[in-house]
C-alpha cells in the first residue's frame, strides 16, 4: 500500500520548453536590472576608498609639517625628485611606512588609476610607475616649469594659509589636467574637460569629491590646473592666500 503511495507522489510533470525559456528570461531580466545598482555601488565604493586614502595622506602632510616648523615641502626636499610626487619619502614615516617604497603601498593606490594614455612611459597606473614613486596622489607644490610658488603650497607655513577649508593639500594626479579617473565623461580618454570630479584633500583635513576648473584656451599646457588661481564658482583654491 505505501509503495502504491510513494510511486503515485514520484509523478512530476516535467518543464516544458517554453516555460524553461520564460524562467530563463526573466532571471536575465532581474539581472540586467541589478547590474547597474552592482556596478554603481562598486563605483561608489572605490571612490570612498581612494577618500579614505587622501585623508591619511593628509594627516600624514600635516604631521611632517608639524616636525618640520610648519613649513611644508620645498622643492628640494627630496634632492633631485619632483616634490609634488616625492612628497612620499617625506611622509612615510608619519604613516608607519619602513624601506624603499614600491607598488604594494597601498595607501597610495587610488583604485581606479589608469595612468596617463597620451604618454607610454605612463600606460601603466602611477602607483606601478617607480619615476612617480609608486603613488597615484600628488601634493600641492608643483613647480613645473619654475611656475610661481606663490599658486601652490610649495615651501610656505602650512599655518598661513588663509582659507584652509577651500586650499587644497594632497590631491589624485588627475587634477593637474582636469579630467576624471572615476566619474569620466570620456571614458578611458584622459583629456581635460569642464567640471570633471577629482577627490581631493583640504588643508583643514577634510577630503570630498569636487568639479575641477578646466580653460579650454589653456589646452593640455602642463600642470596649468594646479599652478594658476581658480575663478570663483568653484570650491577649491590651489594658493595660500
Amino acid at each position: 500500500m505505501n509503495d502504491r503511495v510513494l510511486s503515485g507522489n514520484s509523478r512530476f510533470r516535467a518543464f516544458t520548453l517554453i516555460e524553461l525559456l520564460v524562467v530563463i528570461a526573466i532571471i536575465a531580466i532581474l539581472a540586467a536590472m541589478l547590474l547597474p545598482a552592482l556596478n554603481r555601488a562598486r563605483a561608489t565604493a572605490l571612490q570612498t576608498q581612494c577618500l579614505s586614502n587622501l585623508k591619511q595622506l593628509n594627516v600624514a602632510m600635516v604631521l611632517y609639517c608639524g616636525e618640520n616648523l610648519d613649513k611644508t615641502p620645498g622643492p628640494d626636499s627630496v634632492p633631485n625628485q619632483d616634490i609634488w610626487w616625492w612628497y612620499k619619502e617625506l611622509d612615510k614615516h608619519c604613516l608607519g611606512m619602513k624601506g624603499p617604497s614600491g607598488s604594494n603601498d597601498m595607501v597610495f593606490h587610488c583604485p581606479k588609476d589608469r595612468g596617463w594614455a597620451p604618454r607610454p612611459q605612463y600606460l601603466m597606473p602611477h602607483y606601478y610607475n617607480s619615476t612617480l614613486d609608486y603613488g597615484s596622489y600628488v601634493f600641492n607644490g608643483c613647480d613645473n616649469n619654475n611656475n610661481p610658488p606663490s599658486n601652490t603650497l610649495l615651501d610656505i607655513r602650512l599655518s598661513s594659509v588663509k582659507h584652509p577649508v577651500r586650499t587644497w593639500l594632497m590631491s589624485e594626479w588627475p587634477i593637474h589636467w582636469s579630467y576624471s579617473w572615476h566619474k569620466s565623461l570620456t571614458g578611458l580618454q584622459n583629456i581635460g574637460y569642464r567640471d570633471a570630479i577629482d577627490n581631493v584633500s583640504f588643508v583643514d583635513g577634510h577630503a570630498r569629491y569636487i568639479k575641477l576648473f578646466y580653460d579650454a584656451s589653456v589646452g593640455t599646457a602642463p600642470f596649468a590646473y594646479t599652478t594658476q588661481q581658480i575663478p570663483g564658482g568653484y570650491e577649491y583654491q590651489n594658493g595660500p592666500d
